[in-house]
């Protein structure tokens, strides 16, 4: 079966593709469940430094010549000022862009290497929306994920996509700001010169913070995301071989993709490790028609119907469906305990922990929190 949605991807992350499949010409042996949580963060932490430290001398040798213009002609008129300052904006601007995307890319594939996708990745998910490479392209290149509705479970159901889109601007904007703020606060205090300094070398220190804050933020979901995408994988794999689904009723078995079509709508947003887990789980129970997966009264009711066995393997599975974003909403919070009821206790300690691993990148001690059996718990 093809669990693969069929969306072209963007030239932007084809850019991304083409430098990753670039980079897995060259391979490494480390697999990172044969590696302890220790080691695996230590690694991590190794490609981040360097991943901070290069993205900070980009943005220094970058902006600095766009400063080094606008003082050079500031006594030149307008027109003659703007331009040379324009000019070597667009440049030093498109050449930073380019440097800080391959710098991404790399320090994302070499997390990658390290998780060793290779080995626990699922055939039919290879290529294609939602393959290891293209999650990565997204990641590194910061490119949103594509809104897609599979099964009917509409992510963005309970969330206003117009504060999605003011929310994106912000983001967006937080350098400008921070550079404008910056120079305002110094120019009131100190004037143009700070020690002889002309204020608006303000902007390297800010582009340097801004560009290594980037860099960690992406690793970090980077990381994320490829933890989640194995052990995705790795839950349905064991699931399927100890033969869980076969006993499930008919009802039980739509109680699974129920349990993480509700997640996806709390958590507000496609992630990527909650889209596999459901195409895993689509794929496994042979499922291909729409039944509103992601309505949660619906999902509440079928835990009232199933057997206690059944409702102990569903309230697993939405345990670690709603963690495995690395966070918990609010709207997580409230309705869960609904599921959990009498059990809240239990779940929600273990649905604390398992999104503290995958959030800090312990990748061991999260596997060990994804059991899916018929034990309360």
């Amino acid at each position: 079966m093809n669990l693969r949605p069929s969306v072209r991807p963007s030239r932007f992350e084809r850019f991304g593709l083409y430098y990753l499949n670039l980079f897995s010409r060259y391979r490494m042996d480390n697999r990172a469940l044969e590696l302890t949580d220790e080691e695996l963060a230590r690694e991590v932490g190794r490609i981040s430094a360097k991943g901070v430290f290069l993205s900070a001398l980009v943005g220094l040798l970058c902006v600095f010549p766009i400063i080094y213009v606008d003082i050079r002609f500031a006594e030149a008129p307008a027109l003659e000022h703007y331009s040379w300052v324009g000019v070597v904006m667009v440049v030093a601007t498109a050449v930073e862009f380019y440097l800080l995307f391959y710098i991404s890319l790399r320090a994302v594939h070499r997390v990658s290497e390290f998780i060793h996708m290779e080995d626990l990745a699922h055939e039919s998910l290879q290529d294609g929306v939602f393959g290891v490479k293209n999650i990565l392209a997204r990641t590194a290149l910061e490119i949103q994920d594509p809104e897609l509705e599979i099964l009917g479970i509409d992510p963005f159901r309970q969330i206003s996509k117009k504060n999605l889109f003011v929310l994106g601007l912000l983001y967006k904007g937080k350098i400008i700001v921070s550079n404008l703020i910056l120079k305002l606060g110094l120019r009131a205090t100190y004037g143009d010169h700070l020690f002889g300094i002309p204020v608006l070398y303000a902007a390297i220190p800010v582009e340097i913070f801004w560009n290594g804050v980037v860099i960690r933020k992406v690793i970090h979901e980077a990381r994320l995301r490829l933890f989640g995408y194995a052990l995705a994988n790795r839950i349905a794999d064991t699931v399927s071989r100890e033969g869980y689904l076969s006993v499930l009723s008919p009802t039980a078995k739509k109680g699974c993709l129920r349990a993480i079509g509700n997640a996806v709508v709390m958590t507000q947003n496609y992630h990527p490790n909650m889209v596999i887990l459901l195409l895993r789980f689509q794929d496994l129970l042979d499922i291909q028609e729409e039944d509103r997966y992601d309505d949660w009264p619906l999902f509440l009711e079928t835990l009232r119907e199933v057997s206690e066995n059944e409702r102990n393997f569903l309230l697993d599975l939405l345990t670690v469906a709603a963690a495995f974003d690395g966070k918990l909403s609010r709207i997580e919070r409230d309705h869960l305990r609904e599921a959990y009821q009498d059990d809240a206790d239990l779940y929600v300690g273990r649905l604390t922990d398992l999104t503290a691993h995958l959030k800090h990148g312990r990748l061991n001690a999260a596997l060990s929190l994804c059991r899916l059996d018929f034990v309360k718990g």
